[in-house]
């Protein structure tokens, strides 16, 4: 992966502008991921090429705020339509039906070890479980505009409370704790396989690490501006969504990145197939992209 830079051309460059300004929710207001500007250097690199493996969903479009990714066990990949309150399935045939609805504001997405999605409710302050298409139940309940979500090592779910600066523990039985407090408007969480907590800061630009006794640390900054999404991999490698910098990166243990892509157009959620295939999707032109891990 050293020096690695893949520049989204084809596929990334299409679309409208990225969402811009605040976006009501419930009472609260939301800075929607700002315009990159320049959307990257045009380059004739064929995007197909490094999106081996994903030729279900790569370049999938029309989207709207896709702002959370999730993989099934069965290859299909789930996103979180945050304007529209609906989660998308696109099967590994590449077919694409409407999974869940009537939701308030979907952020974060996460599957857990038996294929159950489970979805961040923003506005409604919720994780709900969707076990079967259209068959949603509410999980667990009394969050702080809950935005980026994903499973630890030992089954439970993460949770970052954007409004509060906390992280959540949920319990497989939807038995909640906070962990960590003292954020700086967390979005993103991820865990590895040391117990270790990573959690995106959407203020201030800052990646924190949670220690397993809870001690709360800056990780990395260097970022010109996070979002919700952040992922480790089955490798346990780490990856963050830059979107003010149009890039993904991979953040390297003593907490120095690499872009692995660049030149999308404000990117939010971020994903990760057990192939090793990194998806994130893109406010600027509510898009689909890929690039292998390999």
């Amino acid at each position: 992966m050293a020096g690695l830079l893949v520049t989204c051309a084809t596929a990334c460059a299409g679309g409208g502008d990225a969402a811009d300004g605040d976006t009501a929710t419930g009472g609260t207001s939301v800075s929607s991921p700002p315009a990159t500007g320049d959307p990257g250097p045009d380059t004739d690199e064929d995007t197909d090429a490094v999106a081996a493996g994903a030729d279900a969903w790569h370049g999938a479009d029309g989207f709207s705020s896709p702002t959370g990714i999730a993989f099934g066990p069965d290859g299909s990949v789930y996103v979180s339509n945050w304007s529209a309150g609906t989660v998308e399935r696109i099967a590994a045939d590449g077919t694409r039906t409407t999974y869940a609805e009537d939701l308030g504001s979907p952020a974060g997405l996460a599957v857990d070890a038996e294929g159950d999605l489970y979805v961040a409710d923003y506005t409604r302050d919720v994780i709900v479980r969707v076990s079967a298409p259209g068959e949603v139940s509410e999980f667990a309940s009394g969050f702080h505009t809950p935005t980026g979500i994903n499973f630890d090592p030992d089954g439970n779910l993460l949770v970052t409370n954007r409004a509060s600066d906390e992280i959540v523990r949920v319990a497989p039985d939807g038995g909640a704790e906070v962990i960590a407090r003292g954020l700086h408007t967390p979005v993103g969480v991820a865990a590895n396989a040391g117990g270790e907590i990573f959690v995106s800061n959407y203020v201030g630009g800052e990646l924190s690490r949670v220690t397993p006794d809870g001690t709360v640390e800056t990780f990395s900054t260097d970022f010109d501006g996070l979002g919700v999404g952040l992922v480790v991999t089955g490798n346990d490698e780490l990856f963050a969504v830059d979107r003010a910098a149009g890039e993904i990166k991979r953040v390297d243990p003593d907490g120095s990145t690499e872009a692995v892509l660049g030149g999308l157009n404000s990117p939010v959620a971020l994903g990760v197939d057990v192939a090793g295939v990194l998806a994130t999707a893109t406010w600027g032109d509510a898009t689909l992209h890929a690039v292998p891990l390999e």
